[in-house]
């Protein structure tokens, strides 16, 4: 039987760089992906029963003694410490020794092998000789994962020592190796995403680019090796806005439409949202189109921003849900200006004032948004509108109230019509108790 000294073992601890217990996965069982939605959807079990590390083999980078131990442990995942785990010796080249290793202790996270005898018939070295973890028949070793979430890793990384506890084969990179990964199987992206201007100049009932009321959500499966979900079916539910495309709704004249691939989808009562009726089928890509009614029976569309929620499912009907897939917006072409400064209920002794001049022929809604120097946050609808041929003022009274101050306050200020752009112009001033008036530029 091959014997080394304590002074062996520590100069091959010390020795060249290409000793070290390295940790692979074969060339006949890679390591391993693991399907996120077969796992989540509870369609595959994870519990030890049937997912299993990919081929794992240990390559020994220094000369072992009987009573010599191998450690072998695992991160972002377990073992199962009641199974019958086998370090087995598979180098049969000429001038190897044959190893035969036993199990001495078995937890979650670490498996102890001891060298417990050296065949030196073939040969008297077990550098480089190579050694499988497996269960008894070369079986794979079942592993619990520790999450189940797109992009989890498991590791596994291998230490030795001998019987008297001095680590050998520690020098090397490859003491671990990432042996399996979980990942999303299917996904569904939108890019670009819906970009639509609602035109103000048509009372707000019309795109002013109808050819953008449109995305696209592209489907991608990526190849697993275990714990795969096989798509039967998806359903897409779009949430947003859906005044103006309320042909499927029983309760109203308004003809617009939501149309996917596979047919109209089928708006909610609140219209707040849109899912399609059928499903989209095993895996396809989804295009849809928003289009608004009849001129007859338009109606004012919705400012939205719009999401996809895609539930797949597979045959048995186990499903999965990708939700808030950002799908775009619908905007006006209107018309805003932004102040960087403007005092506000300050009882006289500053008074600030704002006109907006509409040479348009449309009326146009006024919207106020800001935030103080406290980090407030303030938002109104006033109750009177930019009307078209006139100027019209927005008086620090008018803010005030609209925003229910009841003191003084300097506002970051942004002013938004709903009328053409081109229409509208804006004018800023205040007043420090009776001087002149002091001008107020916008951004």
């Amino acid at each position: 039987m091959f014997k080394k000294t304590l002074i062996a073992a520590t100069l091959a601890a010390m020795s060249t760089g290409a000793m070290a217990v390295d940790v692979a996965t074969s060339s006949a069982v890679n390591a391993q992906d693991y399907s996120s939605e077969g796992l989540t959807s509870g369609l595959v079990a994870n519990d030890a029963s049937v997912l299993t590390l990919g081929g794992t083999i240990l390559t020994l980078g220094a000369e072992y003694s009987v009573g010599d131990t191998i450690k072998v442990s695992i991160s972002g995942g377990s073992f199962d410490p009641t199974d019958a785990f086998e370090l087995t010796d598979t180098d049969t080249n000429v001038g190897s020794v044959g190893i035969t290793a036993g199990l001495l202790s078995a937890t979650a996270s670490e498996l102890l092998f001891r060298i417990t005898a050296l065949d030196t018939a073939n040969g008297i070295t077990t550098i480089d000789e190579t050694m499988d973890l497996e269960l008894a028949g070369a079986a794979p070793v079942p592993v619990i994962l520790g999450s189940t979430s797109a992009g989890a890793k498991v590791n596994v990384s291998a230490a030795a020592a001998t019987s008297t506890g001095l680590a050998i084969d520690v020098t090397g990179a490859a003491d671990s190796v990432a042996i399996g990964a979980v990942v999303q199987q299917h996904t569904f992206t939108i890019s670009p995403v819906m970009d639509v201007k609602i035109d103000v100049a048509n009372e707000r009932k019309i795109f002013a680019n109808a050819a953008n009321a449109t995305f696209n959500v592209a489907y991608a499966v990526t190849a697993v090796d275990q714990a795969g979900f096989a798509l039967n079916d998806t359903t897409y539910t779009i949430n947003g806005s859906m005044a103006g495309y309320e042909g499927t709704v029983v309760a109203t004249d308004n003809d617009g439409t939501v149309v996917g691939t596979a047919g109209a989808y089928t708006v909610a009562a609140d219209l707040q949202s849109a899912a399609s009726t059928t499903g989209a089928g095993a895996a396809a890509n989804e295009v849809v189109l928003f289009t608004v009614g009849t001129v007859a029976e338009q109606v004012v569309l919705g400012v939205s921003d719009y999401t996809v929620d895609v539930k797949a499912e597979e045959v048995g009907g186990k499903s999965v849900t990708y939700s808030a897939i950002a799908a775009g917006a619908t905007s006006l072409n209107g018309s805003s200006a932004q102040y960087a400064y403007a005092p506000v209920n300050y009882d006289g002794a500053v008074t600030t004032n704002f006109e907006i001049g509409n040479e348009g022929v449309v009326d146009g809604e006024i919207t106020l948004t800001a935030f103080d120097t406290a980090g407030n946050d303030y938002s109104a609808i006033l109750d009177f509108k930019a009307m078209a041929g006139q100027v019209t003022k927005v008086s620090d009274a008018d803010i005030a109230t609209a925003f229910a101050l009841t003191a003084g306050t300097k506002l970051n200020l942004t002013i938004t019509v709903n009328a053409p752009n081109a229409d509208i112009t804006y004018g800023a001033y205040s007043n420090r108790g009776t001087t002149g008036r002091m001008a107020i530029n916008k951004l």
